[in-house]
């Protein structure tokens, strides 16, 4: 193809690609300002932005039909200007970039808008020409080749920076000619500008490549300090110094100060075959390097340019590998399927992540960033990123999808790597953070193939494909894609942060409750008047009744000394009970009898307590009172002597000693709807079959009491079945046989004694995350609440649901296995560690980390592999 056709079709293409690349930049800008908007607390200043970033966007469609015609335009005068500028240049001619500002004395008879005009030229070129200053210098080289001209001439370069510039603010001045709104709009176009202009400058350079066009070389100026001086740097490097095209000769840098004309120059590594245990790499990863702002050697360069030329010969490697991982996987349990391997190397789904998902394709980002650094830093930057992204993508806690999401995002980490090398160091730094909140975010799901899980993914891997697209010249791409997803997981916890908040609200007044019952049972333990009184009214003053008590006063708004009055019931209760004196005044009980049932009617019914629930305590309550009943229809004295010599049963004789003492609950009693509400419902079997299932449970809570709530088995059913279905826990609601199935998994106990649970438990705080096994299926679920004395949790899965239970459910259901904590600490502050320990490892010891890790893998896979059979 001949130079004046590539020429013209790179012209086209550039033009072409204007439409989009302003349609990115003006949505960056108006994100930008409406991020400044929300964070403004003066009222003007949000006023201005709104208008200002509303205006921008209703200009945006006119722009992009404009902006491409423009731009040819704007190319074929460039192209003609420097045709003639090419001709009659002179080595005296400058470069018009070289100079971005202009001095005050340029300004002195020019209007007011021109000044104006001129400073917001110059700020958009000062913004952007840094981004720029490696992909213009290669592209100045091919375009000046494609022109014909003997040597370089910026100047003549259709493609610089000012066409795109100048003709884009010609549109901004046509939509307002607000200066404040102009300097707006300049400022927050600038960036995404830059970095959309190094996109069309790098595809460019492709094309004239591909088509063979010869680089031309820049005119040489000998100096006393280019001849002393020798470099570290690349031609067109960003000012840290340059390598002079056909003499390597080091030229003085702006970063340079104080080196002098004749200054030795900065050492330079060669880091053409360095490892990970190289102590550059560790003085970088441990200390920030004292290295890091060295040159590079030209053997470095060289091992580069090799291993580019060997990417863009070797073919992309094949995903049709990919679908066949899934098959059979989702209808495993999710705790059993195997592990995949995940590094990267590895390739991804090309319909999630595009090009990217094609390990070439990374790793041919990954090696032109290191052909553009300059610095031993950059380099080192570089090689912490591959190691930590592969340290993570292996990460096993971590489900499939997430892990690959983390190996996608390379090509942007790499990019913050170049204009931040040692991002990773900073706990706070955005980048991280990104890395970091996506990972801990993905806890909550333990399924891959859920809806739950695909309804968290789209919108990770959406902006982790934005960031790809995107050139990286600072942190705030990362910073917004972290707020955009902090913003949408907000939301999306308001919506069960409610509900969370009414359950753990109850569990806690119910624990409130029980320590102020613990303390009114033991407070009446010392009255004077519990002489022969019998043990099941005792039982009810110090469980249920103490708990009416209790709730009473932490209910109460007025400040009562005795709320509702259940305090004064107690006496009279006492005294109802006491044979010996009710039948000397038969008349008293009879008329404190109906106020008495009421009162503790009312003290139950504020528990949520029926009658029912309680009915051995008044059938005995009854019983005690039937003596003086039964007077009213006695005739004789003789009657009433018999009546009186009447034999107590067992469950009516005086409390012993024993009943006399109060003990702490365990843990707080909770009535039916608290139950409900907490999620011991979604515990409880559904069938009558595995009530018996249910009798720890109820054991549990209600151990402390003297009245448990009413559980019983069909008589009917046959023992041995009822033994059967107990083996299920707790939190399983089949009723069927304990059988091996896809749907339920069969595992062993622990090897060890309950101890071993205890300890496991013990570990177990708020914010953890367990895998649950409950109604056939296994939840993620986190642990919200646990009671002070640590005989309650409370576990939350997705959707705001709860699950309940006590401690002893808890210790069976993890020496069962249904219940099994998931490691969750940081995920990049683990990988970084294991990047230490390599680092720092001799090679002996580099080696049985290796095999150990293989060995513990091998282990992993045996384990699956017999599960499954089983």
């Amino acid at each position: 193809m001949a130079a004046h056709d590539v020429l013209n079709q790179c012209l086209q293409y550039a033009a072409n690609a204007c439409s989009a690349a302003l349609g990115r930049c003006v949505d960056g800008a108006v994100a930008a300002l409406q991020l400044a908007e929300n964070q403004s607390i003066k009222v003007a200043e949000r006023d201005t932005l709104s208008q200002s970033w509303r205006q921008l966007q209703n200009s945006k469609p006119t722009w992009l039909a404009r902006y491409p015609v423009d731009m040819l335009a704007a190319f074929a005068s460039g192209l003609a200007s420097g045709k003639k500028t090419g001709a009659s240049a002179t080595p005296d001619d400058g470069d018009s970039r070289r100079s971005a500002s202009m001095g005050l004395d340029a300004f002195s008879l020019v209007d007011d808008a021109d000044v104006v005009q001129s400073i917001e030229k110059s700020r958009l070129l000062q913004t952007i020409l840094p981004m720029l200053e490696q992909s213009l210098a290669e592209l100045d080289t091919l375009m000046s080749s494609a022109q014909g001209l003997p040597n370089v001439q910026p100047e003549c370069n259709p493609l610089r920076p000012e066409v795109f510039t100048q003709t884009l603010q010609a549109l901004l001045r046509q939509a307002t000619t607000e200066p404040a709104m102009l300097s707006s709009w300049s400022r927050h176009l600038a960036a995404p500008l830059g970095r959309e202009l190094k996109l069309i400058y790098e595809k460019t350079i492709t094309m004239l490549e591909a088509a063979q066009v010869p680089a031309a070389q820049y005119r040489v100026l000998q100096t006393p300090a280019s001849a002393s001086n020798s470099s570290y740097g690349r031609a067109g490097s960003d000012g840290k110094g340059r390598l002079d095209n056909t003499q390597q000769t080091w030229q003085q840098g702006p970063d340079d100060e104080g080196l002098g004309a004749f200054a030795e120059p900065p050492q330079y590594a060669d880091l053409s075959s360095y490892e990970i245990r190289h102590e550059l790499f560790q003085n970088f990863l441990f200390h920030g390097g004292s290295n890091a702002h060295h040159g590079l050697a030209p053997s470095y360069y060289s091992r580069v340019d090799e291993e580019l030329a060997a990417l863009k010969a070797a073919p992309d490697s094949t995903t049709s590998a990919l679908d066949d991982m899934h098959i059979g996987q989702q209808e495993l349990p999710v705790v059993d399927r195997p592990a995949r391997f995940v590094d990267v190397s590895s390739q991804l789904s090309p319909q999630v992540w595009g090009a990217y998902g094609r390990s070439r394709e990374r790793a041919m980002v990954r090696t032109q960033l290191k052909k553009e650094a300059v610095q031993v830093g950059q380099v080192l930057g570089l090689e912490v990123v591959r190691k930590l992204v592969s340290q993570v993508a292996q990460d096993p806690r971590l489900l499939v999808p997430v892990r690959e999401a983390i190996v996608a995002l390379e090509p942007s980490l790499l990019r913050l790597a170049m204009v931040d090398p040692r991002f990773f160091s900073d706990e706070g730094h955005a980048g991280r953070r990104l890395i970091e909140r996506v990972a801990q975010r993905s806890f909550k799901y333990n399924d891959e193939y859920s809806a739950e899980f695909a309804s968290f993914f789209e919108p990770v891997s959406q902006a982790f494909n934005e960031l790809n697209a995107r050139t990286i010249d600072d942190v705030q791409p990362f910073a917004v894609a972290l707020a955009t997803l902090e913003h949408a997981w907000d939301e999306q916890d308001q919506q069960t942060s409610q509900n969370r908040r009414s359950v753990v609200q109850a569990l806690r007044f119910a624990e409130e409750r029980q320590e102020k019952a613990d303390q009114i049972a033991f407070d009446m333990s010392a009255r004077s008047d519990l002489g022969n009184v019998p043990g099941v009214v005792m039982d009810f003053l110090f469980g249920p009744w103490a708990l009416a008590m209790a709730h009473a006063r932490l209910t109460d708004q007025r400040n009562q000394i005795d709320p509702q009055g259940f305090g004064s019931v107690v006496p009279d209760l006492l005294w109802s009970v006491k044979r010996d004196v009710t039948l000397k005044q038969p008349a008293k009980l009879i008329a404190m009898i109906p106020g008495l049932l009421e009162k503790l009617h009312a003290g139950l019914a504020l528990l949520g307590q029926g009658p029912r629930e309680n009915e051995p305590f008044f059938e005995a309550l009854m019983t005690l009172h039937q003596p003086v009943l039964r007077l009213r229809r006695l005739k004789t004295q003789r009657d009433a002597q018999e009546s009186s010599a009447m034999s107590l049963e067992a469950e009516l004789l005086p409390a012993t000693p024993e009943q006399r003492q109060v003990r702490p609950a365990e843990q707080p009693w909770l009535g039916r709807e608290e139950l409900d509400a907490a999620g011991f419902e979604d515990t409880q079997p559904s069938e009558p079959g595995a009530l018996v299932a249910l009798l720890p449970l109820m054991d549990d809570l209600q151990e402390a009491h003297a009245t448990p709530l009413p559980v019983s088995a069909p008589a009917t059913e046959p023992p041995q079945q009822l033994m059967q279905t107990s083996t299920h826990p707790a939190t399983d609601t089949a009723s069927e046989p304990l059988v091996a199935s896809t749907a339920e998994p069969v595992c062993s106990p622990l090897g060890d004694s309950k101890a071993q649970a205890q300890a496991v438990l013990s570990r177990l705080h708020a914010g953890h995350w367990v895998d649950l096994y409950s109604k056939r299926r296994w939840l993620r679920a986190q642990l919200i609440w646990a009671s002070t004395k640590g005989t309650l949790f409370m576990f939350l899965s997705h959707g705001g649901q709860p699950h309940s239970m006590t401690r002893r459910s808890c210790e069976k259901l993890i020496m069962q296995r249904w219940l099994r904590p998931v490691d969750a600490h940081g995920v990049v502050a683990q990988a970084l560690q294991v990047m230490a320990a390599e680092a720092t490892a001799t090679p002996t010891q580099a080696t049985r980390v290796t095999d150990a890790r293989q060995t513990t893998e091998r282990a992993s896979e045996t384990a699956q592999h017999e599960t499954e059979t089983v």
